[in-house]
C-alpha cells in the first residue's frame, strides 16, 4: 500500500471538511474533492441512522427527509436544562437519536432566535452556503444517554403499590384510576398485604378550619398534615406548590439529592 504523511495544517484542513459532510444526522450533497478520502476507502452505507435532511453546499439548497420527525425540547439529564433534539421515526414513533437544540444557548453559539424557520435550525448544522453555528446544537454525553434512560426495560412507566410488608420490596402495578382513588379515599389500602388498618385519604385530610391540634393552634388545620415532598424542580415543583397551596397545607418542600 502506498504511504504517505500529512503535515498539520493539511490535516487539519482535512479533518473538518469531513466532519462538515453530516452533522446531527445533516448530510451534504455534491462535496469538493478535498473532502473526499479514496474512492475505495469507504463502501456505501448501509446501516446507521436515517438523514434528516441534505443540505447543498453551494446553493444551500435544503431538502428534508419526511421519513424523519424532529422535536425540539429540553433535557432533565442534570440541572442545566440545556435544550434537546430529539429524531424520531415519523412511521413507527421509535426515538431515533438525542442530540443538542440549536435554539439554546447552552447548545449552539450563535443560537438561533425562537422565531427562525425551522430550515434555519437545519442549516445551521451544517456549513453550507455560509451557514453554520461555531457550536452546532451540541449535548454532552449525560445529555445524550437520556436515550439510554428513555429505552430502558425497568423503567417504571404505571403506578406501582406495595404489595408485601414494608421493606420486602414486593410492588404489584396499578391503574392511574386506582392510583387516584385510593390516595383520594383511602380505605384499607393494603388488607391484601396482611394490613387491617385504614388509610386516611386526601378527602380526609382536606380540612382547612378545624385545628390539627386544638392545644396547639399554631399547627395550624387538619390540611397541614399532608405534606409535598419533592424532588429536583423541571416543573414539577411548580406543580406541586400549587397543588398544596390550593389543598390547603403550608407543607411543602423538595430535595435535589432525593
Amino acid at each position: 500500500m502506498e504511504r504517505f504523511n500529512l503535515d498539520r495544517r493539511s490535516f487539519l484542513k482535512a479533518a473538518g471538511s469531513i466532519s462538515a459532510l453530516s452533522v446531527a444526522g445533516v448530510g451534504l450533497v455534491g462535496q469538493p474533492r478535498s473532502a473526499y478520502a479514496n474512492e475505495g476507502a469507504f463502501p456505501e452505507q448501509k446501516y446507521g441512522q436515517p438523514l434528516e435532511a441534505t443540505v447543498d453546499p453551494a446553493t444551500g439548497k435544503l431538502e428534508v427527509n419526511e421519513e424523519v420527525v424532529v422535536r425540539y425540547s429540553a433535557c432533565l439529564g442534570c440541572y442545566s436544562s440545556c435544550g434537546s433534539r430529539l429524531k424520531l421515526d415519523r412511521q413507527s414513533g421509535r426515538l431515533i437519536s438525542v442530540g443538542g437544540n440549536p435554539y439554546h444557548p447552552s447548545c449552539a453559539y450563535p443560537f438561533l432566535n425562537f422565531d427562525e424557520p425551522l430550515s434555519e435550525a437545519y442549516l445551521s448544522m451544517s456549513y453550507a452556503s455560509g451557514k453554520g453555528n461555531l457550536t452546532r446544537g451540541t449535548s454532552c454525553g449525560r445529555g445524550q444517554a437520556t436515550q439510554d434512560v428513555y429505552s430502558q426495560p425497568d423503567r417504571i412507566t404505571v403506578p406501582l403499590k406495595r404489595a408485601g410488608k414494608r421493606g420486602e420490596g414486593k410492588w404489584k402495578p396499578i391503574s392511574w384510576d386506582d392510583l387516584i382513588r385510593e390516595v383520594t379515599e383511602g380505605g384499607k389500602l393494603f388488607l391484601d398485604a396482611g394490613e387491617d388498618r385504614e388509610v386516611e385519604g386526601f378527602l380526609a385530610l382536606h380540612d382547612t378550619k378545624t385545628p390539627m391540634n386544638p392545644d396547639q393552634p399554631d399547627l395550624g388545620p387538619v390540611s397541614n398534615q399532608f405534606v409535598m415532598l419533592g424532588g429536583r424542580g423541571d416543573g414539577r415543583t411548580t406543580i406541586g406548590t400549587r397543588f398544596t397551596n390550593c389543598f390547603g397545607s403550608l407543607n411543602q418542600y423538595g430535595h435535589g439529592a432525593t
